[in-house]
Formats: structure tokens, C-alpha cells, sequence
């Protein structure tokens, strides 16, 4: 998708400034002017490593970005029994994407143009600690998440 000149200066300047700064070279870029995505290589306090990808809606910013944990692309319950990527309010998910779990990062109805990929990739770190707590306890995810 072709971006328009004001969503070019959104992703070159702002977004790419603010990721950068944060998150160094751990931050990819793919496919700048068809089906964005952004990537971050990520560890938790566990020092889990794990990669969020961000899906980019074409008229982003006006429209809230699809979240997914692009490594490991499987996820496993306290159990060992895989997530099963339905969407679930106890895990905070929203299914799937290209097989990938989606997270639930933002309301949708609330998401506004002023919200950065940065706010995103943070959330989506919030998520993945919740999911590791998960992990040791068995409590729902949702339990680590009640209002992010």
C-alpha cells in the first residue's frame, strides 16, 4: 500500500524516531510500502526472548494496528497444552493472524491518532509478562491485565 505523504512523515519521522530511540536495532521494518510490518526482538524480566510484530492498517495512524507474537509462534499454557488462539478475554487475545496470536492491546473503540507504535510494542511487553506469570501460576492472564 502506497502510503500518502502525511502517513510517510508520521512513519519516517515520528514512529522510526521513537523506536529507535528506545529500542535501537532491535527494531525491523518489512516491507515499507506494502503490508507493513514492524518488528521488535524483545526479552521479559524472565529474560525470555520473544519478537512482537505490529501489522499497520492502511490509514494508520487513524486506525488501531493488529499486535501478534511473531516468535516463538507457539504459545503454551501453565500446562503445556498450546494456546489455541480463539479469542479470549482470559487471555487478552483476538485470535490469530498468518497463524500468529493476537494481542489485545487497546480498545479499539478508544484508539485515537495520537497513540505511537512505541505505546503498542509496550503493551504488547505488559502482555508477555502477564503470559510468563501465567505460566509459573496457571492464573488467567487476565488477572496480570485487568485494565491495560
Amino acid at each position: 500500500m502506497p502510503w500518502s505523504v502525511s502517513q510517510r512523515k508520521r512513519l519516517d519521522v515520528v514512529e522510526k524516531g521513537i523506536l529507535e530511540s528506545y529500542f535501537g536495532d532491535k527494531i525491523t521494518w518489512n516491507d515499507p510500502q506494502g503490508k507493513t510490518t514492524v518488528e521488535l526482538k524483545i526479552s521479559t524480566n524472565s529474560d525470555n526472548h520473544y519478537t512482537l510484530r505490529i501489522y499497520l492498517p492502511s490509514d494508520y495512524p487513524n486506525s488501531c494496528p493488529e499486535l501478534t507474537v511473531a516468535s516463538p509462534k507457539e504459545l503454551k499454557r501453565k500446562d503445556g497444552t498450546p494456546m489455541n488462539g480463539f479469542a479470549s478475554d482470559a487471555d487478552h487475545t483476538y485470535g490469530t493472524k498468518d497463524g500468529l496470536i493476537k494481542i489485545c492491546h487497546f480498545h479499539q473503540g478508544k484508539w485515537t491518532n495520537e497513540y505511537t507504535l512505541y505505546q503498542v510494542f509496550m503493551k504488547g511487553l505488559l502482555w508477555l509478562e502477564a503470559y510468563e506469570s501465567h505460566r509459573q501460576t496457571g492464573k488467567p492472564i487476565s488477572t496480570y491485565l485487568r485494565e491495560i
